[in-house]
């Protein structure tokens, strides 16, 4: 699963929360973790500001509060805590996943799963909503749930789950039919 993992995994960028104008930005690699702070000068000066450069490695990061606390108020509580589990290699192997391999799985998903797992990232929200996903990729669904509920959705894959939820009822009758005609072909 390691080969999955590319050298740089993960990296954000941001402007401080007003009045601080600092540009900050953080960078997360196999080995260390990069925090860059550009402070913004006083347009009249000719002097060009150069970053400030703080590089930790993960076992280093973990016992630094100062930098984790900056990085906590700059970037928010839910950013460190990913970038504290990165550094206890806590990685998120699905998301980095290549795509042929995501569409494949999701394609074995019933339309409240493909509905759950579109809410989880700007990935997989963006896979479930791909036109190849839902040219190909629902082909193996497996269809559970009678009456589709779309709260929270995308309208984008709004409109693709009713046509999925329509598609699996049309099939579904039709399996019905046929074992109909099938069982009064042997009662005749």
């Amino acid at each position: 699963m390691s080969t999955l993992l590319s050298e740089c995994l993960y990296e954000i960028s941001q402007q401080a929360a007003p009045p601080c104008k600092d540009y900050h930005q953080l960078t997360v690699t196999q080995t260390q973790v990069v925090f860059k702070v550009w402070s913004v000068s006083c347009p009249l000066r000719c002097e060009k500001p150069q970053p400030a450069e703080n590089k930790k490695s993960h076992t280093d990061f973990l016992q630094d509060s100062h930098t984790q606390g900056h990085i906590g108020r700059v970037f928010g509580p839910h950013t460190l805590d990913y970038v504290v589990n990165l550094c206890w290699h806590r990685y998120d192997y699905l998301v980095r996943l290549p795509d042929w391999l995501l569409l494949n799985i999701l394609s074995f998903l019933d339309w409240a799963d493909i509905k759950t797992i579109s809410q989880t990232c700007k990935r997989l929200q963006q896979l479930c909503c791909s036109e190849g996903f839902w040219a190909h990729g629902t082909a193996g669904a497996r269809y559970g749930q009678s009456e589709v509920t779309m709260e929270g959705v995308s309208p984008t894959l709004q409109r693709h789950l009713v046509v999925f939820h329509r598609r699996q009822e049309l099939f579904r009758l039709a399996q019905q039919q046929h074992s109909k005609r099938k069982n009064s072909v042997w009662h005749l």
